[in-house]
């Protein structure tokens, strides 16, 4: 190695170093010593495999978290080799570029956590109805007035005679299907994946299980374009009327339950 390429190398802001094919460091950069926190005194003519062991990881197995002086950095590794044997390794401190990541990981998933509306159907989401519920139980603990829940489950697998169905346009057609058949006041909601909850203010049982009644003859005429009448979503319904004592937890405890036992008929 030369002079002027030793000067040039010793200097570039990314840490190298030159291993013999014994595993013998000859030559380390000044960045590197940096990375590391150890003098090239202390690194040169010495054999990797003498290395305490989280520095043995770094320059052989490349892990990519490394921890130096009690902090954690992030450390991307490339290894070159020559005819003779020898192996150049060029070591990137990526330390800032992940933290980058993690924060933008972190950021997408707080506005993911602060949208109110589910993306295939438009209909408020889980989070949406949850505080619009917690809102209605209030009102009907204090003034004591009717509240009923229904869960909805859209069964969307096709028979055997038939192609499988896409999922998404039978479930917006399910959604569709539901909001236009409440009044104002209620709330429809995608609950999850094939789960809709419907949230009926100043509704009676008996009122909830007449608007069920209308669905289920009505949902004969849920059909999707250019599918046959077999490959129509079939839907299963969990009723709960609030009553008292009920918080949101223990009332779509109820809603479930009964929704379980409409699949199990």
């Amino acid at each position: 190695m030369t002079t002027i390429n030793d000067t040039l190398l010793r200097h570039l802001p990314f840490g190298m170093l030159l291993i013999a094919p014994d595993g013998r460091i000859l030559w380390v950069n000044d960045a590197l010593c940096h990375m590391l926190r150890q003098p090239a005194d202390r690194l040169t003519d010495r054999n990797v495999s003498a290395l305490p062991t989280e520095l043995q990881r770094l320059l052989e197995t490349d892990p990519r978290l490394f921890t130096v002086d009690e902090g954690q950095h992030w450390v991307s590794r490339e290894t070159f080799r020559d005819e003779q044997g020898q192996r150049l390794l060029v070591l990137t401190d990526v330390s800032h570029e992940e933290q980058l990541a993690a924060e933008n990981a972190r950021l997408r998933q707080q506005v993911e956590d602060l949208k109110l509306t589910d993306d295939l159907t438009g209909l408020p989401n889980k989070r949406a109805i949850s505080q619009s519920l917690d809102l209605h139980i209030s009102r009907s603990r204090r003034y004591q007035n009717p509240l009923s829940v229904v869960l909805v489950y859209a069964d969307v697998t096709a028979s055997d005679s038939v192609e499988p169905l896409s999922r998404e346009p039978s479930l917006l057609s399910v959604s569709r299907f539901l909001r236009d058949r409440l009044r104002w006041v209620d709330q429809i909601a995608r609950w999850d994946d094939r789960v809709f909850l419907l949230v009926l203010p100043e509704t009676t049982e008996e009122d909830a299980r007449a608007l069920l009644e209308k669905i289920a003859t009505e949902q004969q005429s849920l059909l999707l374009p250019q599918l046959p009448a077999e490959a129509r979503p079939i839907l299963r319904f969990g009723l709960a009327c609030w009553q008292k004592g009920d918080d949101q937890r223990t009332l779509l405890r109820s809603a479930f339950n009964a929704l379980q036992r409409d699949l199990d008929a």
